[in-house]
Protein backbone atom coordinates (compact mmCIF):
# COMPACT_ATOMS: atom_id res chain seq x y z
CA UNK A 1 0.00 0.00 0.00
CA UNK A 2 1.05 3.06 -0.95
CA UNK A 3 1.86 5.98 2.10
CA UNK A 4 -1.02 8.26 0.72
CA UNK A 5 -3.18 5.41 1.06
CA UNK A 6 -2.19 4.34 4.25
CA UNK A 7 -2.88 7.36 5.49
CA UNK A 8 -6.29 8.07 4.63
CA UNK A 9 -6.69 4.04 5.82
CA UNK A 10 -5.54 4.97 9.24
CA UNK A 11 -7.69 8.46 9.27
CA UNK A 12 -10.71 6.10 8.69
CA UNK A 13 -9.57 3.32 11.12
CA UNK A 14 -11.49 3.30 14.05
CA UNK A 15 -12.75 -0.16 16.85
CA UNK A 16 -15.53 -1.35 14.16
CA UNK A 17 -13.47 -1.83 11.39
CA UNK A 18 -10.10 -2.99 13.99
CA UNK A 19 -12.75 -5.73 14.95
CA UNK A 20 -14.23 -6.51 11.57
CA UNK A 21 -10.63 -7.22 10.58
CA UNK A 22 -9.65 -9.28 12.50
CA UNK A 23 -13.01 -11.32 12.71
CA UNK A 24 -12.42 -11.58 8.83
CA UNK A 25 -8.66 -12.97 9.54
CA UNK A 26 -9.17 -15.34 12.01
CA UNK A 27 -12.01 -16.91 10.27
CA UNK A 28 -9.73 -18.11 7.87
CA UNK A 29 -7.75 -20.43 10.37
CA UNK A 30 -7.18 -24.21 10.17
CA UNK A 31 -9.18 -26.02 9.54
CA UNK A 32 -11.57 -23.67 7.61
CA UNK A 33 -8.86 -22.80 4.89
CA UNK A 34 -8.62 -26.64 4.27
CA UNK A 35 -12.26 -26.73 4.02
CA UNK A 36 -12.61 -24.37 1.60
CA UNK A 37 -9.62 -25.77 -0.07
CA UNK A 38 -11.81 -29.55 -0.33
CA UNK A 39 -14.99 -27.28 -1.56
CA UNK A 40 -13.16 -25.61 -4.33
CA UNK A 41 -14.79 -27.61 -7.26
CA UNK A 42 -17.98 -26.12 -6.21
CA UNK A 43 -17.07 -22.77 -6.84
CA UNK A 44 -17.27 -23.79 -11.00
CA UNK A 45 -21.00 -23.22 -10.73
CA UNK A 46 -20.47 -19.70 -11.08
CA UNK A 47 -17.86 -17.84 -13.53
CA UNK A 48 -14.87 -16.52 -11.40
CA UNK A 49 -11.90 -14.82 -11.97
CA UNK A 50 -8.60 -15.42 -10.24
CA UNK A 51 -6.43 -12.04 -10.17
CA UNK A 52 -3.39 -13.19 -9.72
CA UNK A 53 -0.91 -10.04 -8.89
CA UNK A 54 3.02 -11.64 -9.55
CA UNK A 55 4.29 -9.48 -6.72
CA UNK A 56 1.99 -10.66 -4.02
CA UNK A 57 3.93 -12.85 -1.26
CA UNK A 58 0.67 -13.27 1.31
CA UNK A 59 -1.27 -15.64 -0.96
CA UNK A 60 0.44 -18.62 -2.06
CA UNK A 61 2.57 -18.79 -5.21
CA UNK A 62 1.83 -18.70 -8.86
CA UNK A 63 1.32 -22.41 -9.41
CA UNK A 64 -1.35 -22.89 -6.37
CA UNK A 65 -3.07 -20.32 -7.48
CA UNK A 66 -3.33 -20.89 -11.17
CA UNK A 67 -4.33 -24.61 -9.75
CA UNK A 68 -7.61 -23.18 -8.03
CA UNK A 69 -8.31 -21.12 -10.40
CA UNK A 70 -8.21 -24.63 -13.14
CA UNK A 71 -10.25 -26.12 -10.17
CA UNK A 72 -12.69 -23.51 -10.12
CA UNK A 73 -12.60 -22.92 -13.70
CA UNK A 74 -11.86 -19.55 -13.42
CA UNK A 75 -10.30 -17.03 -15.80
CA UNK A 76 -6.67 -15.58 -14.55
CA UNK A 77 -6.26 -11.85 -15.20
CA UNK A 78 -1.87 -11.48 -14.46
CA UNK A 79 -1.27 -8.17 -12.92
CA UNK A 80 2.50 -8.41 -13.65
CA UNK A 81 4.30 -6.07 -10.86
CA UNK A 82 1.70 -5.77 -8.40
CA UNK A 83 1.50 -6.74 -5.17
CA UNK A 84 -1.14 -7.65 -2.44
CA UNK A 85 -2.45 -3.88 -2.68
CA UNK A 86 -2.81 -4.15 -6.46
CA UNK A 87 -5.96 -2.51 -6.14
CA UNK A 88 -4.47 1.25 -4.87
CA UNK A 89 -0.92 0.53 -7.09
CA UNK A 90 -2.75 0.40 -10.50
CA UNK A 91 -6.15 1.27 -9.75
CA UNK A 92 -6.83 1.71 -14.01
CA UNK A 93 -5.37 -1.67 -14.59
CA UNK A 94 -6.96 -3.09 -11.94
CA UNK A 95 -10.16 -1.55 -13.04
CA UNK A 96 -9.77 -2.79 -16.78
CA UNK A 97 -8.98 -6.33 -15.25
CA UNK A 98 -12.66 -6.36 -13.51
CA UNK A 99 -14.32 -4.79 -16.60
CA UNK A 100 -12.90 -6.92 -19.03
CA UNK A 101 -13.99 -9.99 -17.09
CA UNK A 102 -17.48 -8.68 -15.99
CA UNK A 103 -17.68 -7.67 -19.98
CA UNK A 104 -17.39 -11.15 -20.90
CA UNK A 105 -20.04 -12.36 -18.55
CA UNK A 106 -22.76 -10.39 -20.44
Amino acid sequence: MSKPGAAKVAAAFDETMGRCMLALYRSAKQPVLADWGKRLDDAAARPGLVLLATEDPFVGGEAMRRRSAARCSANVAVLQGLGHWWMSQDPKRSAAALTEFWTGLA
